[in-house]
């Protein structure tokens, strides 16, 4: 089927309706292919043989991933969808451990989305490097305790597996909730299109991070924290972010809220809806927001003005 960017004809439509990651590797190690148990079975390869180099679009990566531009070295798992870049110092076992964990829960992960692995690559940007790859970088500046960091391009993730923290999976889980949020709200704009809150919240709901009670929402504005730089400074406000995109969800389904970010991948790609609105939020967001027609709890129509002004009223109903 004919695909705009990052949009399928057929999905543009029914939108439109609406709206409108041992031993040193060697840099030479070429084609070693493994069979380890524990890890997904792939090949050690270098870009300088095959051509596949680490995406270096700046906008699509964010300070932890670029790290990773110029570096040749990659494991590729043998079904072909996960790529793990970086240096020849880390271990083997680095490499495969991470691709290993991208590979076996990336699937998971798009069935919160409602989709599949095929209709990830055919929904991604357009714009997005190696469209039908999932791409690592171990990177020096991810710590243990963060684990891990998804953009659009690539995740990044601390590279020696041995010191990961017990959490790890549910930290990859929302790390990879994050590339997949930005593979599809994303066409190629410089930063990140979706509320700070939204996407940590969307992020929290997908990897079963704790949520906030409904009876505590008065604690925290979440829809305040338009971008991280607006952000409170206590630890308890992810839960609130949580409880924040839980309603959205609760009252429209999964499945809408995939849908509203690809009505937002699109809004960027018209290149019609630049800039941010008075509140912090970027208009490609708010006006996806509005076109999607999302209702409350009561099945009433919610335009995000009025989420944002009667936010507590409808959360703690």
């Amino acid at each position: 089927m004919l695909k705009l960017p990052g949009l399928r004809v057929g999905g543009l439509l029914a939108l439109a309706a609406v709206v409108l990651s041992g031993c040193k590797v060697s840099a030479t190690s070429g084609d070693r292919y493994y069979e380890e148990p524990s890890y997904s079975r792939g090949y050690f390869l270098d870009a300088r043989d095959t051509g596949r180099y680490f995406p270096s679009e700046s906008w699509s990566l964010n300070h932890e991933a670029e790290v990773c531009i110029g570096e040749t070295l990659y494991f590729e798992t043998a079904d072909g969808r996960v790529r793990v870049y970086g240096s020849s110092a880390y271990s083997e076992n680095t490499f495969r451990a991470a691709a290993t964990e991208l590979n076996t829960r990336i699937d998971g992960v798009l069935n919160r989305f409602k989709m599949t692995w095929r209709d990830f690559v055919d929904e991604r940007s357009a714009e997005a490097p190696y469209p039908e790859r999932l791409t690592g970088c171990l990177s020096s500046r991810v710590t243990n305790a963060n684990l891990a960091s998804g953009t659009l391009a690539a995740v990044a993730i601390a590279p020696y597996h041995r010191s990961w923290p017990y959490e790890a999976g549910q930290i990859f889980t929302h790390e990879l909730a994050h590339y997949v949020q930005e593979n599809l709200s994303r066409y190629n704009a410089a930063v990140p299109l979706l509320p700070y809150w939204f996407a940590e919240g969307q992020a929290a709901l997908v990897a079963g991070d704790p949520v906030a009670p409904a009876y505590q929402h008065y604690d925290y504005s979440p829809l305040r924290d338009a971008t991280r730089s607006e952000a409170g400074n206590v630890s308890y406000r992810f839960e609130h972010y949580a409880l924040a995109y839980r309603y959205l969800e609760q009252a429209n389904g999964a499945l809408t809220m995939t849908l509203l970010l690809d009505l937002v991948q699109y809004m960027d790609w018209t290149g019609d809806y630049r800039g941010e609105i008075s509140t912090g939020e970027s208009r490609a967001f708010v006006e996806a927001f509005d076109a999607m027609e999302l209702v409350d709890h009561r099945g009433r129509y919610l335009s995000f003005g009025r989420f944002y002004a009667e936010y507590h009223e409808l959360v703690g109903m």
